[in-house]
């Protein structure tokens, strides 16, 4: 219950007062005699003498009881109609973050006691009340509603697990206001250890829709973790340089070991000594031909996961490629300077459909489109896989489309004579890189199982060849005619859009616990992969049967923003009101009532005293 107008319980100041005035009624009778001499010589009672009690008669209590009534009505109270058993729309917002897995204070994961806590308010939202969960980690999303004590909502509550690095308690805050928007006694109740360095600035200053209670799980707990993990290739066919970062998030001085291992072998084991709140950097110059590191740090502390890192080495993506022309010197040199590309040269008359990663055409086309990667140069005219244009007339001036940014940028053409070009209609869904007078030169489109670029002009008869252009511009379209290579890191908790082989059409993903799960390509070439828990993912792309590529990212729980344990302020967020319709839903005035009930109250006492009249007239 609540009340509009505090100041009315003013009133009640009238209790004592009737009590008082009660009191001066029950004084004695005067009686009118002749002389108070004699009386003055009679000794008093005792009881006389004594202070007069109130007596406790039913019109005092129907007066105090009328001016209660009163005094209460003036400060116009309210009542919440789930305090009556009304219904109570609830959103939960349980953080999953990596963080919530260190212990909590009375035993077991932060995360086990936001799931304790939750299961006690599924009961709690009133007939015909509903409840949302949702979940606050990488990402924010909503994972089912029902109504109270949904064995639904148990079950999707007890297969909650820590999702990833981050918690985006702000979009989970979004969520929850769109679910209860325009629902009576709606509320959002935050479960989260807190321990998110930005949290504050995030939620700063946010004035919600709907109330928020925070109920915050953990305490301080000290913990070191590897928040930082890369390599840098040298120059050449050199060693790979190796970095990490290890921060000791604690109050007292922390003494650990930090070991490297290559492909499971162990390289190297360094002593450190770290200062509250201190980090140390550390480096290491490892051999190319390793494919896989993994450092760990020595002993136990409250979140393990942050205390190992893992680190693919694979820069690039091997490349299959096919080279058909009659006069390959130039591209030959170009292609095989592309780091990862292994080159197979032949001319027009030995194609025979062969299968690559990559396959370039130049002066000739087949009689179909081979899948993967195709690039063609200068194509013949005749050809049925092109459709033939319109000539342009001669002209030096080229134009850049905003598509090809990626392409040409920081590549100097100015000096480039491009020389005769064949005319090319490009095909629906196409994309022109660049175009002379109008007429494409460099075209570039995606069909089934291949993608293509076709480069209308002529090499032997431009000075493209003789510019240090050239080779940049061979190994950029090979880099965006073949998928990269996959990260070398990511965040546990990330999704990754991954681009495949165009000839792929499954990705199986196997993670560090050996689950395999396979994963569709849509039609873009395109698959999305997230990395749920820390440790070593491979991929492997796949043709039907046929392997296409296999490849590992090293998946990470450390993170500045993350490994810190100790808890920061939650915001001090302050609700907007609801509006008027959903506030006059969602409480009723009381002061009618208690209005109504003194009026009654008043009624008995006249009728009460009237009666008492007639009697006594009638003994009388």
């Amino acid at each position: 219950m609540s009340l509009l107008a505090p100041l009315g319980l003013l009133a009640l100041l009238a209790l004592p007062l009737i009590v008082f005035l009660h009191m001066l009624r029950e004084r004695r009778r005067r009686v009118i005699v002749p002389s108070l001499l004699l009386w003055q010589l009679v000794p008093q009672s005792r009881a006389a003498r004594q202070r007069r009690r109130l007596s406790i008669t039913l019109l005092l209590l129907l007066h105090l009881l009328v001016a209660a009534l009163l005094g209460l009505a003036l400060a116009r109270p309210q009542w919440d109609l789930i305090s009556f058993g009304g219904q109570r729309h609830l959103a939960l917002v349980i953080d999953t973050s990596i963080s919530m897995a260190a212990p909590a204070p009375g035993g077991g994961s932060r995360l086990e006691a936001a799931r304790s806590r939750a299961q006690a308010l599924l009961g709690r939202s009133g007939a015909g009340g509903s409840i949302t969960l949702i979940t606050a980690g990488p990402q924010a999303r909503v994972i089912d509603s029902d109504r109270t004590g949904s064995a639904r909502l148990v079950s999707a509550l007890a297969g909650l697990q820590p999702a990833g690095v981050g918690s985006d308690i702000a979009g989970a805050l979004t969520l929850a206001e769109a679910v209860l928007q325009g629902r009576p006694g709606a509320q959002i109740v935050v479960l989260t250890d807190a321990a998110l360095p930005t949290l504050a600035t995030e939620l700063g200053g946010r004035r919600p829709a709907v109330p928020i209670r925070w109920e915050t799980l953990g305490g301080e707990l000290d913990n070191r973790a590897i928040v930082a993990f890369a390599a840098r290739p040298r120059p050449g066919a050199g060693p790979v340089q190796v970095y990490a970062r290890v921060v000791n998030y604690g109050s007292g001085a922390l003494r650990t070991v930090v070991r490297l291992y290559g492909d499971d072998t162990l390289l190297d084991t360094r002593p450190v000594t770290m200062q509250p709140d201190g980090e140390v950097e550390l480096t290491w110059t490892v051999p190319r031909s390793i494919e896989f590191l993994r450092a760990e740090l020595d002993g136990d502390d409250a979140l393990p996961a942050d205390d190992r890192a893992e680190l693919g080495l694979a820069a690039y993506r091997p490349v299959r490629a096919l080279l058909v022309s009659e006069q390959p010197a130039a591209l030959e040199r170009a292609l095989r300077a592309v780091p990862g590309l292994e080159l197979t040269v032949m001319a027009p008359s030995e194609y025979r459909g062969a299968a690559a990663d990559l396959t370039v055409f130049d002066g000739f086309l087949p009689a179909a489109w081979p899948s993967g990667g195709v690039l063609a140069i200068h194509p013949p005219r005749d050809s049925a896989l092109l459709s033939a244009g319109v000539a342009a007339p001669p002209s030096d001036e080229v134009t850049f489309t905003p598509a090809g940014a990626a392409l040409f940028e920081g590549i100097s053409l100015g000096a480039v004579e491009w020389g005769p070009a064949t005319p090319v209609t490009p095909p629906a869904g196409a994309t022109t890189l660049l175009s002379r007078a109008g007429q494409p030169l460099i075209v570039r489109w995606q069909a089934p199982g291949s993608t293509i670029a076709v480069w209308a002009f002529d090499l032997a008869r431009g000075n493209l060849t003789t510019r240090l252009a050239f080779p940049l511009l061979v190994a950029r379209t090979v880099r965006d005619l073949t998928p990269p290579a996959v990260p070398a890191s990511a965040l546990a908790g990330a999704t990754l859009s991954l681009r495949t082989d165009p000839r792929a059409t499954t990705v199986e993903v196997t993670a560090p616990d050996g689950t395999a799960t396979p994963l569709a390509v849509d039609p873009g070439g395109q698959a999305l992969v997230t990395f749920g828990q820390p440790g070593r993912y491979t991929l492997v792309e796949l043709a039907g049967g046929e392997r296409l590529y296999s490849g590992q990212v090293g998946v990470n729980a450390g993170a500045a923003f993350e490994s810190d344990l100790r808890p920061r302020p939650v915001p001090e967020t302050v609700a907007a009101p609801p509006p008027r319709g959903e506030r006059e839903e969602a409480a009723q005035p009381l002061w009618p009532w208690l209005v109504a009930l003194a009026l009654v109250v008043i009624l008995g006492e006249w009728v009460y005293v009237h009666a008492r009249r007639l009697r006594g007239f009638a003994e009388g």
